[in-house]
């Protein structure tokens, strides 16, 4: 079927694979004929991150906190940004919505923390982002 050769620890191996079914196999090594059975290794299932669910607010938009002051408006999940509502220059208070991002097939609306003027936005409408970018910066 396959023959390979292998170098372990300066002794070579010359392997040919005769046949293969399931986790069982026949090979051969150097002359030496064997049936061993394979072990996969189980693929570690990927981590999904969603966002913290606050008691009592049930089903809500996600929503941003205010940061210590900080005017960077950062998504709270990984999505698309669906659009933006607002542009630099524009006043915001606190709870307006300034962007949608679609995540797992639910717009989510993305609110401004505090109150202050957009000075930029980082993203545009379409493009993906994850959990953590920087949205929009509004100054105080």
């Amino acid at each position: 079927m396959s023959t390979f050769r292998y170098t372990i620890n300066g002794n070579t191996y010359d392997v040919s694979i005769d046949s293969f079914q399931g986790s069982a196999a026949r090979v051969t090594v150097n002359g030496i004929t064997y049936d061993i059975q394979i072990e996969r290794e189980k693929p570690t299932p990927p981590k999904l991150v969603r966002p913290k669910v606050v008691a009592g607010e049930g089903p809500q938009p996600a929503r941003m906190k205010p940061q210590a002051g900080l005017g960077a408006v950062k998504a709270p999940l990984p999505g698309v940004v669906k659009s933006i509502a607002v542009k630099p220059g524009d006043v915001v208070k606190q709870g307006q919505a300034i962007v949608i991002l679609e995540a797992m097939k639910m717009d989510n609306e993305i609110y401004a923390p505090i109150d202050g003027t957009v000075s930029e936005i980082h993203v545009s409408a379409g493009q993906a982002v994850l959990e953590g970018d920087v949205l929009v910066t509004i100054g105080g």
